[in-house]
Formats: C-alpha cells, structure tokens, sequence
C-alpha cells in the first residue's frame, strides 16, 4: 500500500524497478493523490515492470522514453490508473503476456503510443485510450478482447464490441473527472451500451448553461 503523495522510482542502476511475482501495489488514495515519477530522469528507460499475478493500480503515473508499465508474463491486472508516456514519446503500457487492463487513462507525449501488445490473451476494458493501440506483432489481428473504450487513434487488432471515438470531455486542463455530459460517464454511451465507468475517475463537474441574449442586454449589464 502506497500512501499519498509524490515517489520516485528506480532501482540502483538508474532503471526501473519489477515487482516480484504476485505482488498487489495499490495506492491509498487513488491516482489524483499518488504520484510515480521517474527516480533518474531524463535518462532512467522505464518505470515499473511485472512478473506473474501483479497488480497495479490506483496511482498517476509519468513515463520517458521507454514504457511506463511493462510485462511479458501472465495474469497481470493494471487498473484505474492516469498514465502519461512522457514528453520523450515512450509507450504508456507494453503488453507481451496474459492480462487485464481496465478503468485507466493513457495518453502520450510526441508520437506517444499509448497501449503497445505482443501477445494474444489481453483483455482492455473501460480505458480512455488517447493515443491508440498499436500491434508490434506481425501476425495481427491477436485474440485481444477489447470492450467498453475510448480509442483516440488506431484500433486494430482485436474483437470487441462498445469501442468509440470521441472527447472524453474531461472539468478541465489536468482535470480528469468527467462532465456530467461525458461519453465516458455511466448512461451515456453514444451507442447505447451498457458499460457503465470508462476511465478511472468519476464524475466532477457539470455543464454550463448558455442563456442567449441580444448585444443591447449584454451592454446594458455593465451600466454604472
């Protein structure tokens, strides 16, 4: 369990650090309160690593040049993260294994790629995915289940159903939460699937009303 706050990592080499088989790093107070940032920047490559029955989940994330969360074992699950690939335009999660990847924000810097598969076996769902989903193995498609996300860019190499294009429509500049009128919160799929929370943050705002008026009304507001 990881308290609030901001925490560096890597390990004594100035990489990034891998979880032992069937470790849980899950933060308290979810990812607007619990920061991973590069301990070596600019030159450290990767963030975190994971090894067979990891978990993580509820934490900010910032990567470089290389990925921010990578594996290439099987039953991982990484959840209800905000991953950003960094300026350097590495990739937000490099998948080779068996996995489930679901309720996470992934976005990038320059040609960011934002979730990056090997492997068959993955399940994505309930992401807001802003940069794509690449296959690096030529024997696209994979057998990837992907449901329920928002894709900004390529979508390729799978089989699902409730995948979409659109703007997340977030409170604002650094502000995850969700309108009230976002694709992403629950009823409002733009085609009707039932798919409840996309993303990893709730809804934290509401619209503003437009009330219309003539440019006289308008003037007539600011006489002395």
């Amino acid at each position: 369990m990881v308290g609030p706050g901001v925490h560096f990592v890597s390990n004594e080499a100035g990489s990034g650090v891998t979880l032992r088989a069937g470790t849980s790093l899950l933060s308290e107070a979810g990812p607007t309160a619990t920061f991973l940032k590069r301990g070596h920047p600019p030159d450290q490559p990767g963030l975190i690593g994971m090894q067979t029955g990891c978990v993580v989940s509820g934490f900010s994330m910032e990567g470089g040049e290389a990925s921010v969360i990578g594996f290439s074992d099987d039953g991982v699950e990484i959840s209800n993260n905000i991953i950003d690939c960094g300026p350097g335009g590495g990739i937000g999660i490099l998948v080779n294994g068996r996995a489930s990847i679901h309720n996470n924000l992934c976005f990038g810097g320059f040609a960011g790629i934002a979730l990056a598969l090997f492997d068959s076996g993955v399940q994505i769902f309930n992401n807001i995915i802003l940069n794509g989903v690449y296959s690096l193995n030529s024997n696209c498609p994979l057998l990837v289940w992907a449901f329920c996300n928002l894709i900004n860019g390529e979508q390729s190499c799978f089989i699902g159903y409730g995948n979409f294009s659109a703007d997340p429509l977030f409170c604002g500049v650094g502000n995850y939460n969700l309108r009230a009128d976002s694709p992403c919160a629950p009823g409002n799929h733009p085609d009707g699937f039932d798919c409840g929370l996309i993303g990893p943050l709730p809804v934290g705002c509401g619209t503003v009303r437009v009330r219309m008026m003539t440019w006289g009304a308008v003037k007539a507001l600011y006489k002395d």
